[in-house]
């Protein structure tokens, strides 16, 4: 198979944002075999996400985009991996994921008051890994607490939905009875 690449991630429409930021980091293959929280430290500077480092209005023509200022502290994201995400399907070279971090890629100018962009985080399987990445005993956060009024019992039907269905059935009589009708 060739590295052809499919489709490239642009800006979406849903609010205007800094630029976007790529990082790239190599993990052995077992750390995503078991799903591993990672702790990746992100560097001041980053290629921008919508040229690849060729230079765009995104990034002012610089290739590059700056997610913090020079006196700022450094900076790291937590992830954990999806398990076996990017485990090779018989394939010769890996597979890779991308997760799109939002708020933490390129600074927007400040004369904008817009929030930083998102920071493209490709994670590909291979050796060696590679530096800036520490390995977690786990989440440093656990996952939030399933709420009970996020929880429905099999079978049961909202009164929400038990409305939804008594107008869609409305409709439908209504529907029927002009097509006898005609």
């Amino acid at each position: 198979m060739s590295g052809k690449v499919l489709a490239r991630v642009v800006a979406p429409m849903d609010r205007p944002r800094g630029p976007d930021a790529q990082l790239e980091v190599t993990v052995p293959d077992s750390f995503i075999a078991e799903g591993a929280t990672l702790e990746i430290d992100v560097p001041r500077n980053l290629a921008c996400a919508s040229c690849a480092g060729g230079g765009c209005d995104a990034c002012q023509r610089a290739g590059a985009v700056s997610v913090r200022a020079r006196k700022d502290p450094p900076e790291s994201v937590e992830v954990t991996l999806p398990k076996k995400a990017l485990a090779g399907n018989g394939a010769s070279t890996p597979r890779a994921v991308v997760l799109r971090i939002p708020e933490r890629g390129g600074i927007a100018p400040a004369d904008t008051g817009l929030p930083r962009g998102n920071l493209l985080l490709t994670i590909r399987a291979g050796e060696p890994l590679s530096d800036g990445v520490l390995r977690l005993p786990g989440p440093s956060m656990p996952p939030p607490p399933v709420t009970p009024q996020l929880v429905r019992v099999e079978g049961e039907v909202s009164e929400r939905a038990r409305a939804v269905w008594l107008f869609v059935a409305a409709v439908l009589a209504a529907l029927i009875a002009w097509w006898l009708r005609r």
